[in-house]
């Protein structure tokens, strides 16, 4: 569920940070600069500014239908990050709603987990909320109780073999596993 990445509130402040992973954002360039692609992810983020009661009821719906046959995993933001302490609430009733779903929900906005765990504990154990280092080639210092990390660059963690593959996760679950504490991802 990708929203424009301009959009960002944590990457937009690490855009103009040398060395930080947003500097070099892929969700700035390539396909994503075309009109059609910034115009959907502006779409959906007006969807979740409007209501997001039957945004969770829709979702909950179009993930249940375009699933039903096929393997039950999916990530949250391949462009965009979490908007509000709402957003996030709604991604978790949503898997909630489909205990029989890995959802994987990379962020970068570190407050709004940190105060969402203090404030209703746990995510779902079907949900891995994986919180990004902000800078390339350093380690994430972001520890937030419940969730795990990921970094760009360094040579530690489960490393990333999707660049080996187009680009593409393959038979690879890493991401979805709360048991890998953090996956690395090469520069790109």
């Amino acid at each position: 569920y990708g929203t424009p990445a301009v959009r960002c509130k944590v990457g937009s402040m690490l855009r103009g940070i040398k060395g930080s992973v947003c500097s070099k954002c892929y969700a700035r360039k390539g396909m994503y600069v075309f009109r059609n692609v910034q115009a959907a992810q502006e779409r959906r983020l007006e969807i979740l500014s409007s209501d997001l009661g039957a945004w969770t009821r829709n979702m909950t719906e179009l993930l249940s239908r375009k699933y039903a046959k096929r393997e039950k995993v999916f990530r949250w933001h391949d462009s965009g990050d979490i908007q509000s302490a709402e957003h996030l609430s709604a991604i978790v009733q949503i898997a909630k709603n489909l205990p029989d779903f890995a959802f994987w929900l990379p962020t970068k906005e570190y407050a709004l987990v940190r105060n969402w765990v203090r404030d209703h504990g746990e995510f779902p154990s079907n949900l891995v909320v994986r919180i990004s280092a902000p800078m390339i080639g350093r380690e994430n210092l972001a520890a937030i109780p419940g969730t795990v990390g990921s970094t760009v660059g360094v040579g530690s963690g489960f490393q990333c073999e999707a660049y080996s593959r187009d680009g593409k996760c393959g038979p690879c679950r890493a991401c979805w596993k709360r048991e890998i504490p953090s996956v690395n991802y090469p520069q790109h």
